[in-house]
């Protein structure tokens, strides 16, 4: 009997170690993990509703210069719909069909003054995935030079007695293209005017150059200065005209600008030498006289760089405009002469307006040179011919004398491109009273 227990009890154990349970009541309840659910299925992609095809902001009409540094116009559509395509298209100011640009697939178009007339207008077909609409029609204006910017400054500024006029040199009267002084005066006026460049010292010596008035080739002397090729012909011409004359000299090669050991540039040529030779010119020309009271100018201006060779080895040198000692020697010495000999000496001095307004110090660089010489002052604005929104700077100068408010002036028949444009007051022809 007790064998037998005793093997029912080793049965008993051995099946508790197989199923983990040795208990004298029911069984606890187990945790259990709850199974994860079966992946749902990925949703449907459906394809994007299509928008309908809409304008939603028009092309503007638009206005832009014909010349100068401001001469594009931007035309912009917005729109609505899908998968968008752009064409502009263009309608000349005459023509009765639309065309097609080439290129011009985007949401806008840039209109450049130089490709496209005034008055032609654009529009662009929009298409889409649902439907194709078309611009209303948007007008591109050009504003041309003015052919009276002395009324047009005295309206802006409240000006009065204000005259037109050009400058011009030896590059208005090359050998397939020569000015017409007829034509100026029909733009400026009988009560007009023209400055014209007499000589010029912006060639070093001894250096080889094409002549503006024949297109051939020509070389300067043994010094840095030389008559304008066109001055004669040009002052004869306007002086026939009855338009009133004006002569500048450009600043040029001097000493104390050439920096090469034994002046290979200026051959020791100095402001007064120049004073000397302008004055020698002009009144050999004849048509500045003693009664007379025509503005005598200074250009003070930059040149271009020269290269020289001296044994062999090249020296490179930029020609600077002329500092205030070196144009006050030269005013001094020019008006001397001109005094000591009967002419009058109504001076001027040419400059930028931002070179005119320089301070160093606190004190303008020009202040010892206002005294001397009135201002000719060059402010361009946007350079389109037109007069700027704003009057020029002046520096040391209460006022400005003459104004070149462009040099993108076009006159209808001139037989040229551009021009300088000037605006003179009404005493630029009156020589200072001597203090």
């Amino acid at each position: 009997m007790m064998a037998s227990r005793t093997h029912r009890l080793g049965l008993l154990l051995a099946a508790t170690l197989v199923t983990g349970t040795l208990t004298a009541g029911p069984a606890p309840a187990q945790a259990m993990t709850p199974p994860l659910p079966a992946a749902l299925p990925a949703a449907p992609v459906l394809p994007a509703a299509s928008v309908a095809t809409k304008i939603v902001t028009q092309p503007k009409a638009a206005t832009t210069n014909r010349y100068g540094i401001s001469t594009k116009a931007k035309f912009s559509v917005s729109a609505t719909g899908t998968k968008l395509r752009y064409q502009w298209q263009s309608l000349a100011p005459k023509a009765k069909k639309w065309k097609s640009i080439t290129g011009a697939k985007s949401s806008s178009y840039t209109a450049r003054a130089s490709r496209w007339p005034s008055g032609t207008k654009f529009r662009v077909i929009v298409t889409g995935a649902k439907g194709k609409v078309t611009s209303a029609s948007a007008k591109l204006t050009l504003r041309f030079p003015s052919k009276t910017p002395a009324a047009d400054a005295e309206k802006a500024f409240g000006l009065t007695g204000l005259r037109q006029g050009v400058d011009m040199s030896a590059y208005q009267y090359g050998p397939k293209k020569k000015v017409k002084v007829s034509a100026v005066k029909s733009w400026t006026g009988p009560d007009g005017f023209v400055l014209l460049r007499a000589a010029s010292g912006a060639k070093p010596i001894k250096q080889k150059y094409v002549q503006a008035c024949t297109g051939k080739s020509a070389k300067t002397g043994s010094t840095p200065v030389e008559e304008d090729c066109a001055y004669a012909k040009l002052a004869d011409a306007v002086t026939s005209a009855k338009l009133d004359l004006g002569h500048y000299w450009f600043n040029g090669w001097i000493d104390s600008i050439d920096t090469t050991s034994g002046n290979l540039f200026a051959a020791g040529y100095t402001p007064t030498d120049s004073a000397n030779q302008f004055f020698t010119w002009l009144v050999r020309d004849g048509n500045y006289t003693k009664a007379d009271t025509d503005p005598i100018v200074l250009d003070v201006e930059d040149g271009r760089a020269w290269t020289t060779t001296k044994d062999g080895k090249k020296y490179k040198r930029s020609l600077r405009a002329w500092n205030p000692t070196e144009v006050t020697e030269f005013l001094t010495v020019l008006k001397a002469r001109l005094l000591a000999e009967g002419y009058q000496a109504n001076l001027y001095v040419y400059m930028g307006a931002n070179a005119a307004n320089v301070i160093e110090a606190g004190e303008y660089v020009w202040g010892p040179v206002a005294p001397l010489a009135r201002l000719w002052v060059a402010s361009w604005g946007k350079d389109s011919g037109r007069v700027p929104d704003k009057q020029p700077l002046t520096g040391p100068w209460s006022e400005w004398s003459i104004w070149q408010y462009s040099a993108n002036l076009r006159i209808s028949g001139s037989g040229v491109g551009a021009l300088d444009a000037d605006l003179a007051k009404a005493d630029a022809w009156t020589p200072r009273a001597e203090s």
